[in-house]
């Protein structure tokens, strides 16, 4: 009779996802997205009266704590678009990663938006966005997909380089 082969087949590994590149750009989506929606939610309506009551402070420091609890589901959720949010420890150190470096980001923007005329504080919405945009970009940067690690590494470059060049002309 003839023999079975016995070997095991190499199966998909449980720490190897099957498309890291479309995993890295869901995770950058979802969290830019939330992160542009959840400024846009807090910054208007009924928050704006809590504030009045329980302090500017808290409801800063409160709404500090619900982005980054947040933004550290998503990164529970979307664990393996990056080997940052595969533990709970890198995971938090993830979640901070990614709000330090976009926060400076969109301070750095706004500054060089301000220097060409764009006042930001004028339109709320595009701090918002640009927000998004720069965390989208981070998580992009912090991913495990190299593609999108270099698209975003590149954007964000561009960007940097772009209006360092814009501003040192004027």
């Amino acid at each position: 009779m003839a023999e079975r082969s016995t070997s095991p087949r190499p199966a998909a590994s449980a720490s190897q996802p099957a498309n890291p590149n479309q995993l890295a750009i869901g995770q950058s989506a979802v969290v830019g997205a939330t992160a542009a929606l959840f400024l846009r939610g807090v910054t208007e309506g009924p928050w704006v009266l809590l504030g009045v009551f329980v302090g500017l402070h808290v409801l800063l420091l409160a709404g500090a704590a619900a982005l980054l609890a947040l933004t550290y589901l998503l990164g529970t959720l979307t664990r393996h678009g990056s080997r940052l949010t595969e533990s709970p420890g890198l995971r938090c150190a993830w979640t901070l990663i990614v709000w330090a470096a976009g926060t400076a980001l969109v301070a750095y923007g706004k500054a060089a938006l301000g220097q060409f005329g764009f006042e930001p504080d004028r339109h709320p919405e595009a701090g918002h966005w640009l927000l998004g945009l720069a965390v989208t970009l981070v998580v992009g940067l912090l991913s495990r997909g190299p593609r999108v690690r270099a698209g975003s590494g590149v954007l964000i470059a561009l960007f940097v380089l772009t209006t360092a060049a814009q501003r040192a002309a004027t």
